[in-house]
């Protein structure tokens, strides 16, 4: 089960990232020089389903407080993250069954969350 601030979200598709800084310099006489200015720190990318307009409207949230959220996976604790972005286009649906605590008309959303490591 997932969750992050202890919102339900329904995970399908986790991608880490890692990279550094580099800079490609272009010298007057001489091939390319690149220049690292250092690593650039981890960010997750979650793509999960989200019911009910409590839980995506609580996800929005997460954007403005500044704070890390926890996020927690099947493994267990994950670690602490800034919420980056979120993105929840609503899906066409007639029937929702991920949620049995909420309406079987309940909508639902897809959403897109990024992550900073904290």
């Amino acid at each position: 089960m997932w969750t992050l601030n202890g919102i339900r979200i329904f995970v399908t598709d986790e991608v880490e990232e890692v990279g550094q800084t580099i800079a490609r310099l272009q010298p007057l006489a001489g091939g390319t020089v690149n220049q690292v200015f250092g690593y650039v720190s981890p960010t997750m990318r979650l793509k999960c389903y989200v019911v009910g307009i409590e839980d995506k409207d609580n996800l929005m949230d997460l954007t403005t407080s500044g704070t890390t959220m926890e996020l927690v996976g099947p493994e267990g604790t994950l670690g602490d993250y800034l919420v980056q972005s979120v993105t929840m286009p609503r899906l066409h649906t007639v029937n929702q069954t991920l949620r049995l605590d909420l309406g079987c008309d309940a909508p639902v959303y897809f959403g897109d969350i990024i992550l900073l490591e904290d």
